[in-house]
């Protein structure tokens, strides 16, 4: 039981803390007023956290909740690999943007840089991380993406266009369409990954059952 409870208790903390924040601000709210709300004690709460600011990049976690959702409704096994990726990355930059805790991003993005601790956002076993390893893996297995790096060098490349670009619309200030924007900035990079079609036939680890068709790149 030690396993679920702390799980448990772990959740307890973020839920609170996110409420707080919401209502009142990061600044604003203190460790004592999340132990308060969560009903957990101190020791509990720096068993599984650093401080206030790990509290706040917990957020990549919520929107994972968001991926699976694009997996289970969005991913299509006739689509193109490639046609899949510009599908989950218009529906992460839409995740983002449309986000209720978008206000954080600004905090979010300085804390990273000057504290020290987890950095959740980049947590290699985030849903996120797991579904983009998975179809760039599948993409090269099967041909539909031709690239002189790995699955896993690809999957880097992506998350730091998307970080960026993330990055560089907060400094904006959220003057323009996040979507459109890393739409059109992605969509290039995307696309040049473009190998052979397919129809489907062969197996493919999201289920898909895909036999590639040679095509013209």
């Amino acid at each position: 039981m030690r396993g679920p409870y702390k799980k448990k208790t772990k959740d307890k903390i973020m839920k609170a803390a996110w409420e707080l924040f919401q209502e009142q601000g990061y600044e604003e709210t203190t460790i004592s007023q999340i132990i308060e709300k969560s009903c957990t004690s101190r020791s509990a709460f720096y068993h599984h956290f650093h401080g206030k600011e790990e509290l706040l990049f917990t957020i990549a976690y919520i929107y994972d909740d968001d991926y699976d959702i694009w997996l289970k409704e969005s991913y299509d096994e006739n689509l193109h690999i490639v046609d899949n990726l510009i599908s989950f990355n218009q529906y992460v930059m839409h995740a983002v943007e449309t986000s209720p805790f978008c206000d954080f991003y600004p905090t979010l993005y300085g804390l990273q840089v000057t504290t020290d601790g987890v950095r959740h956002i980049l947590n290699p076993d985030r849903r996120y991380y797991q579904i983009l390893r998975q179809l760039l893996k599948d993409g090269i297995e099967s041909g539909q993406i031709l690239s002189q790096h790995s699955y896993a060098v690809l999957t880097d490349m992506i998350t730091s266009f998307h970080i960026g670009i993330t990055y560089n619309w907060c400094l904006q200030q959220k003057r323009y369409s996040l979507v459109q924007y890393g739409c059109d900035l992605m969509l290039p990079f995307l696309q040049s990954l473009r190998g052979a079609e397919y129809s489907t036939g062969e197996h493919s680890e999201f289920g898909a059952e895909k036999q590639i068709i040679p095509g013209r790149h």
